[in-house]
């Protein structure tokens, strides 16, 4: 029990608070620390019962005495629900108004049938012209929409779902187990609250009906496989008219015929002739936005890259753009004419005796005469 935070330090009260200042200082935190009023830190509803358990525990003499004097290892413990045996409902709502307890502590005693929508995640395939620009995209996807007939609500137009006869809007029920006490869904309503006996005939009382969306959604530029784009309220609806679940799109860039990424550059591999590769020279590449012309140095080995900057992508945030990387692949030609040969021959020759060597007779040894040399 040694991890769990300190009741008093929870609600920064010293050790003789009174009632009074306990009170305060309970409201004080309550209010700071809903859930609600946090949407962005996950840890908020976690410390909002934690808020709740030290002021049931300390707003109570007996608890507060047991607690003094043991800490969390009081016999019995102090878990469970924070409101029960310590908190009184009634005093809660003297304590803060009875809309703002509505508001705040509602949940902890009645179920709303109101529903948040479940999200929705859809592929999404993009070009790697349109990571390279941006832009919008067309995306159609189905989901589960509010009915407009009935506004979600799931009743014939013109009438409201009456609270559930079995847990009087609850959404829940206490079923005893002998000498045990269960808080369970309730089985009428499955939790709703509401019974539809007069279903709206559009949707059959679901409050939700199958739909076809077709959206622009926006494409950053620099988005790679595997991103995904959220839309706010666009998932499914939720349940008797609560909000819709969010929209992921997952991205998956397609393969390009002639390009491959490497984080934010591209890199692609330009054939050369052996004269090019000899003589130098220029030559022109494609590129996403067009064509380049770059200068290939003489005497230029099979595999140099050249290096085209601020060719590649741009940063999916806008920091900086890539370069284009160009692997030169130096082509030896298959078939010959016998023009080319002699021409060949004659470089060969030429070459040995510049360089002050005859050529080598046979012109050049086997494999295996070379693997034998290494070797003896």
């Amino acid at each position: 029990m040694a991890d769990k935070p300190d009741y008093y330090e929870l609600l920064g009260v010293d050790r003789d608070v009174d009632p009074d200042a306990l009170k305060k200082a309970y409201r004080k935190q309550a209010l700071r620390h809903h859930p609600d009023r946090n949407p962005d830190d996950p840890a908020a509803e976690e410390r909002f019962k934690q808020i709740n358990e030290a002021y049931a525990v300390l707003s109570d003499a007996e608890k507060r005495k047991l607690y003094d004097q043991f800490g969390h290892d009081a016999p019995g413990g102090f878990e469970g629900n924070p409101f029960q045996g310590g908190i009184n409902p009634d005093d809660l709502r003297d304590m803060f108004g009875g809309d703002l307890f509505e508001q705040l502590f509602g949940a902890f005693f009645r179920r709303s049938p109101v529903r948040h929508g479940r999200d929705v995640q859809v592929p999404l395939e993009v070009t790697l012209e349109q990571v390279a620009e941006g832009g919008d995209t067309r995306l159609v996807f189905h989901r589960q929409g509010q009915c407009k007939a009935c506004d979600g609500s799931g009743s014939r137009p013109g009438t409201r779902p009456p609270k559930c006869s079995t847990c009087g809007g609850l959404g829940q029920v206490r079923v005893a187990r002998g000498f045990l006490s269960m808080v369970q869904t309730c089985p009428t309503c499955r939790g709703d609250g509401v019974e539809i006996v007069d279903p709206c005939e559009a949707c059959h009382g679901r409050g939700s009906v199958d739909e076809e969306v077709d959206i622009t959604l926006p494409i950053p530029p620099g988005i790679a496989t595997g991103h995904k784009l959220r839309l706010d309220g666009e998932g499914h609806a939720g349940r008797r008219g609560g909000m819709g679940g969010d929209l992921y799109v997952v991205v998956q860039v397609a393969e390009h015929p002639f390009f491959e990424r490497e984080g934010d550059d591209l890199v692609c591999e330009v054939p050369i002739s052996f004269p090019q590769a000899t003589l130098g020279g220029t030559i022109e590449v494609p590129t996403l936005g067009g064509k380049a012309r770059v200068k290939v140095p003489a005497g230029t080995q099979s595999g140099k890259t050249l290096r085209l900057r601020g060719k590649g992508l741009p940063g999916v945030r806008g920091r900086g753009t890539g370069d284009q990387l160009v692997k030169l692949h130096v082509e030896t030609p298959s078939r010959v004419t016998e023009r080319q040969k002699e021409l060949l021959e004659e470089f060969e020759r030429i070459s040995f005796e510049e360089a002050g060597k005859e050529p080598p007779e046979p012109r050049r040894k086997s494999f295996l005469d070379k693997l034998k040399e290494l070797f003896d």
